[in-house]
């Protein structure tokens, strides 16, 4: 009979499972935070583009209060 070396099976030996456990535990660990890290990136380039948003907006508000001052006077 064949052993199978997977942590899942029907017929693996528990202190081989357990053997596993720490390696399993630091890469859940390190693809959570890696996880994290990727949202925060995405969530400040979207803050970023708002910002620029709202950025060219002011000043094309500015420049036509301008305009609309500069031709009045």
């Amino acid at each position: 009979m064949a052993t199978s070396r997977f942590a899942g099976s029907a017929d693996a030996d528990p202190a081989a499972t357990l053997d596993l456990a720490p390696a399993f535990a630091m890469g859940a660990t390190c693809t959570a935070m890696a996880d994290s890290l990727a949202l925060a990136m995405a969530n400040a380039v979207a803050h970023q583009q708002n910002a620029q948003a709202i950025g060219g907006a002011a000043l094309a508000q500015v420049l036509a209060l301008i305009l609309m001052k500069g031709s009045s006077s």
